[in-house]
């Protein structure tokens, strides 16, 4: 499941050319490549940067809509294990979370996964 998702991220940013780094779903998706390199969340994390606060505060929000996205509960168990846990810092707009439940989403439903 983490592999899926990291692998879909790559190529969903990969989508995205020089001139459409100013896309909302670009922009909203930058926290998540913390999951791709676990050294530079821990320093992130150290650091408690913006970065880390908006991943963190997405993956509280999936916990807590994980009666609306249920296949959100292996991948949360995934990134558990990676020591990743969630934590609430009102960082986010409803409308960045739910853009990206709808893109993490689709990374589950292999949409970006060749």
């Amino acid at each position: 499941m983490y592999r899926i998702v990291c692998e879909s991220y790559i190529n969903y940013m990969n989508d995205f050319t020089q001139c459409d780094k100013d896309n909302f779903r670009y922009k909203i998706m930058l926290p998540f490549k913390l999951l791709l390199d676990l050294e530079q969340y821990r320093k992130e994390k150290e650091k408690t940067t913006l970065t880390y606060k908006k991943l963190e505060h997405f993956i509280w929000a999936i916990k807590e809509s994980i009666e609306d996205y249920p296949n959100f509960k292996a991948f949360l168990w995934t990134l558990e294990s990676r020591g990743i846990k969630g934590k609430y810092y009102g960082v986010l707009t409803e409308e960045e979370l739910k853009e990206q439940m709808k893109i993490l989403n689709m990374f589950l439903r292999l949409a970006y996964w060749n």
